[in-house]
């Protein structure tokens, strides 16, 4: 089946129009729609729906979303998106698309992206996703379903305490977590360069700008030390989080996808900095028992899971 797929992130809307196969595959990838600087919910919702009034003969609709999802597919609260709270998405587009009551289909991002990884290993073992992008989000899945927990809800893999020492303040109000320590936020926040040997003067008000994780990425790959070693202390504490997981679990894989994890490779490649890194501080951390599991493994998907995952559940006759 064909079904329009979005992906709903922090500085941008991706879609694609996703056959769910077998084999899963996007069969249309579909223009990029960009966010303002500090998005709200108005810009997330035009965008949709002018997107959606433009494309032709939608029968399924899959919205992988950041956030808290209840029972219902209602986005209780989405906090990198100013406004992005109670929103129904089956309801508010059945309002403005008639044929579309039913058809709507809503997912969290890291739990559809968990989903397309799962499905492309069989449905079988235990799977654990870390999707790296803004934060860190991601889920579990195990016996052939999501373990969505008691609310229904992704597992809050990126609100794993990993640094009680930090002072960073996550969107969940505790310090520590993971997300604030290995997200692009993270790695953005980090970048620290040498000062220049004759220092310009600047105005008492004059501010240096945060350089975007795809400028770290270019001076990484350009030698600049101080760029690399934000991407490295990042990755340390994903493979903290990571090796958390598996002293707990025992997953049978643990993946790794997302925008961030895409930038990280072409800044050093997949075998150094920050992928390097996380390997590195998910085997010193490992149980010894489990040390042949301590492995992260790219994403197949990469950072079109959420588009496949979110298509495959809509699609799915089972409850999710």
């Amino acid at each position: 089946m064909r079904v329009y797929a979005v992906d709903i992130g922090a500085s941008a809307i991706k879609q694609a129009i996703v056959d769910t196969g077998p084999p899963s595959r996007i069969v249309t990838a579909l223009p990029t729609l960009r966010l303002p600087p500090s998005p709200t919910f108005h810009a997330v919702q035009e965008r949709i729906l002018t997107a959606l009034t433009g494309a032709a003969d939608v029968e399924q609709v899959a919205i992988a979303t950041p956030g808290a999802i209840d029972a219902d597919g209602t986005v209780v609260r989405a906090g990198a998106i100013q406004g992005y709270t109670g929103i129904h998405w089956p309801t508010l587009l059945a309002g403005f698309f008639p044929d579309l009551r039913g058809r709507v289909h809503v997912v969290n991002d890291g739990a559809a992206a968990t989903w397309a990884e799962y499905q492309r290993r069989g449905h079988t073992g235990t799977h654990v996703h870390f999707a790296l992008g803004s934060g860190i989000g991601g889920g579990i899945a195990l016996g052939g379903q999501l373990a969505l927990g008691t609310p229904p809800g992704p597992a809050g893999l990126g609100h794993i305490l990993v640094d009680p020492a930090s002072t960073v303040r996550c969107s969940c109000t505790r310090t520590g977590c993971v997300e604030t320590l290995a997200g692009a936020r993270a790695v953005r926040r980090g970048y620290q360069p040498s000062p220049p040997a004759a220092p310009r003067r600047t105005s008492p008000t004059a501010r240096t700008r945060v350089p975007t994780v795809a400028e770290l990425v270019h001076k990484t790959q350009h030698g600049d030390l101080a760029a690399r070693r934000t991407f490295d202390a990042a990755g340390y504490w994903l493979g903290t989080a990571a090796a958390t997981v598996l002293n707990i679990l025992a997953p049978d894989v643990i993946t790794i996808g997302g925008g961030l994890a895409q930038a990280a490779a072409s800044a050093t490649g997949p075998d150094s900095g920050y992928l390097d890194a996380a390997q590195q501080a998910l085997r010193q951390r490992a149980v010894p028992r489990l040390a042949d599991r301590a492995v992260l493994t790219p994403a197949a998907y990469g950072p079109d899971g959420p588009l496949i995952g979110a298509a495959l559940l809509a699609t799915s006759d089972r409850d999710l």
